[in-house]
């Protein structure tokens, strides 16, 4: 906030100003009274990274004072204080008087005790509850959340009070508010604000203004007010609550101002509030007070001079142009003629940056409503994401972070858990195995200091991934339906998707990332073996059944290879068969040492982030757009040395005890007298147990079985991917394929959990009605690690 740096400056501090990696461009890190400029996690939207970076910020360096700008700063650093407090200094009343103070009912039943009775107020739960409130009331209603702060909706929101004329838009509120709300009469007269500092039952400085405009105009922030003397009564009856709420710090009370000496309580605000510089231009520095109270000095109380006006210069431009589009032309005249002697929220003659900052941030926002206006009336449906793996986890995060609502099928991370055999480690390394969220603050690394646990690295097992992918959905898309989508089809211009129990639900696009299960390899001649003896490496979380057992695998690639490992470790007889000529170790030399030369190592420097290839078509790959737009022809050459069969270099140790046969192909199989006959293509046989096939995918997307007949035949493919094109979206309008699938067109970097830091955002971009820039990366390119 703008006004707090100016006042701490002003008060002879050196500032740090925090703003929200969301902020495109945060009017306090332009402003000259700002010494540092850190830039941490949403509060609102990603807590525990937040505080997980701000106690880090705070043990570094030496700071005397923090002060929460918003409701959900205060918020997460109240939670976190026993993190925090050791560090600097907070002066926080309770963690439960926190929560009081955001609480508008706990407002209400205080105020009344106090003399300031808010106007009459219903609590209502559920529509019908509120729609017979607002008969009672009489409409218009003010419609306000219970809390400022709502932690039980997805996602996270900071609520605020509306001006509501019908039921139709009642209704619309109330769904918006979670269906729980205070519906309040609105009384006549004007707002004003008594705001100061409060400490140990004393008002160590107020400010009392009165609200000329609000903008909106009846349910608003001030845009035009005025410093007067605060009458002896108020002053008195504010304190009484102050102490009841037992509240510490700085704040700012709201109230009706009635007829004679009639107060009414509506808000309260227990942070540095929007119209603070009009405190500071009459001499009644907030901030700045109430740090030298935190750090022992004495002073006497200060009250803010009279007389003293504020103007939130945009604000009250939309103030006078709705008075104009009234028809009330002299109001809207007195409104918009320029006035000198005002103080500004973002402008200060010896700081021109944060005003500078504020037009960027107003054309951003009417270019967003612009974009938003543009959206056909499908978009208001519900996006459909049909898997809750990494990619459809990471899509639900991005379209949800650009307004898109979002309904989300499928078992979170099912194929990870279930088709994976446990004790399996990644071959992506940990800084390519993050999964793509719009801030980046949702990484491995966020994930260890949240829940207090080392995670391996560089490679990570296959239980830490997943453990960390069911943390990440928790906070992205906690109320994923874990019901099966059977059916998905056209309906007009959007679609129908049918789940499992019969319920259907219409969606303006769908986003198929339903893994590889129909597209498991079965190679001749395996394919007549029954599968008693015969299966997928795919269809196994458990290889300890084999113990005991004689199995041949076969394949050279990193899933037959540590497959291989895991049977012989679990107390299998196992042989590798594979046609390769030789194994291709990642990371190793022929012999299976990892190799020192300077060749090598300066290879391994320059492989790209995304740990698929190397260089050069590594780099290729890790630029899809790139990709895409290279001559059709290098696609498969391409995409061939980023992802041939190799074996990851540390399991090259593991497989010493395991024979492999390479050059060999089976040409024939047989069941007899209940054991395998493998015949090889150099006249030799095996006889097996069960043989374990870790021969990949072939990608169909004709097999998912939910895709109805009509949606297929609309759908154009190329050896069986979707042809796509930008944002992933295939020949049928608002239908996108993510995940492997999507390989074809943008790349083998899609096959990977990297993938999704491309795939992602581009899906949101298409689905906001957003221009694609021309090279988007298939990695987080500020992560370090």
């Amino acid at each position: 906030m703008v006004a707090v740096a100016w006042a701490l400056a002003d008060g002879g501090f050196d500032v740090s100003a925090v703003a929200s990696s969301r902020a495109r461009l945060a009017p306090a890190h332009l402003s000259r009274a700002v010494s540092e400029r850190l830039v941490l996690p949403d509060p609102l939207t990603a807590q525990d990274a937040f505080l997980d970076e701000l106690v880090g910020v705070v043990s570094r360096e030496r700071f005397s004072v923090l002060i929460p700008g918003t409701d959900a700063s205060l918020l997460r650093i109240s939670s976190g204080r026993d993190r925090i407090g050791p560090h600097v200094r907070l002066g926080l009343p309770a963690h439960e008087q926190v929560v009081r103070s955001l609480d508008k009912t706990d407002l209400i039943a205080t105020a009344e005790r106090h003399g300031l009775d808010p106007p009459l107020t219903v609590e209502c739960r559920g529509f019908a509850d509120a729609l017979a409130a607002a008969r009672e009331v009489g409409f218009p209603v003010l419609v306000k959340p219970l809390t400022t702060i709502n932690d039980d909706l997805t996602p996270t929101q900071r609520l605020n009070s509306v001006w509501v004329e019908d039921a139709g838009e009642l209704r619309r509120q109330m769904s918006r508010l979670g269906g729980a709300a205070l519906i309040q009469r609105r009384v006549p007269g004007s707002v004003v604000s008594f705001a100061g500092v409060f400490a140990g039952g004393k008002l160590l400085a107020e400010a009392f203004s009165r609200y000329d405009r609000t903008w909106p105009p009846k349910a608003g922030n001030a845009c035009y007010s005025e410093t007067l003397e605060a009458p002896i009564d108020l002053r008195r009856r504010v304190v009484a609550v102050l102490e009841d709420l037992t509240w510490e710090g700085i704040f700012e009370l709201e109230l009706m101002e009635g007829d004679g000496s009639a107060w009414h309580a509506i808000d309260m605000n227990p942070r540095p509030y929007g119209s603070m510089a009009v405190a500071l231009a009459g001499g009644a520095n907030l901030p700045a007070l109430w740090c030298r109270h935190l750090l022992g000095d004495q002073f006497d109380p200060v009250r803010a001079a009279p007389g003293v006006f504020y103007r939130w210069t945009d604000a009250d431009i939309c103030h006078g142009l709705w008075q104009l589009r009234s028809g009330s032309l002299a109001a809207a005249a007195r409104v918009l003629r320029p006035r000198r002697g005002v103080v500004h929220p973002y402008a200060r003659r010896s700081d021109p940056g944060p005003a500078a900052a504020r037009l960027v941030e107003l054309g951003t926002a009417a270019l967003s409503s612009v974009r938003a206006r543009r959206r056909s009336s499908a978009n208001r449906l519900p996006a459909v994401i049909v898997g809750a793996g990494p990619n459809g986890l990471a899509v639900a995060a991005h379209l949800r972070d650009a307004g898109i609502p979002v309904a989300c099928f499928g078992e979170p991370l099912e194929s990870w858990d279930r088709h994976m055999p446990a004790g399996m480690l990644l071959r992506s390394r940990r800084r390519s195995s993050h999964i793509a969220d719009p801030n980046q603050e949702l990484t491995i690394d966020a994930y260890e200091r949240a829940q207090g646990t080392p995670v391996s690295r560089p490679t990570i097992t296959l239980e830490e991934f997943v453990d960390y992918g069911r943390w990440f959905q928790r906070r992205v898309a906690p109320d994923v339906d874990t019901r099966k989508v059977i059916e998905v089809a056209r309906e007009g211009g959007a679609f129908r998707v049918k789940l499992e129990d019969g319920e259907e639900l219409a969606a303006s696009r769908v986003v198929v990332a339903a893994g590889l299960s129909p597209f498991m390899n079965c190679p001749e001649p395996f394919v007549a073996l029954p599968s008693a003896v015969r299966s997928h490496s795919y269809e196994h979380s458990d290889l300890a059944r084999f113990a005991g057992l004689r199995t041949a695998v076969i394949g050279s690639g990193q899933s037959a290879l540590e497959s291989a490992a895991l049977l012989h470790e679990a107390g299998a007889t196992v042989e590798v068969l594979a046609r390769a000529p030789s194994i291709r170790w990642l990371g190793e030399d022929s012999n299976g040492a990892t190799s020192t030369t300077l060749e090598t190592r300066l290879r391994a420097a320059l492989v790209p982030p995304t740990d698929v290839g190397g260089v050069p078509h590594g780099w290729i790959a890790a630029v899809p757009d790139v990709f895409r737009n290279v001559p059709e022809s290098l696609h498969p050459s391409i995409s061939f040395r980023c992802i041939r069969p190799a074996g990851a270099g540390w399991l090259h140790a593991r497989l010493l005890d395991v024979p492999i046969s390479l050059g060999r192909q089976t040409v024939a199989a047989e069941v007899r007298d209940g054991a395998v006959e493998l015949h090889l293509d150099d006249g030799s046989s095996r006889t097996v147990d069960h043989v374990l096939l870790g021969t990949g995918f072939r990608i169909d997307v004709s097999r998912y079985p939910f895709l109805a007949a009509e949606l297929l035949a609309e759908l154009e493919l190329a050896d069986g991917y979707p042809v796509l094109r930008a944002g992933l979206e295939s020949s049928v309008p608002g239908l996108h394929f993510v995940g492997a699938p999507a390989a074809r067109t943008f790349g083998p970097v899609m096959r990977f959990v990297v993938g999704s830091w491309f795939a992602a955002p581009a899906i949101a971009r298409r689905a906001a009605d957003q221009r694609q820039p021309p090279v988007s990366f298939a990695f987080p390119r500020r992560l370090r690690k």
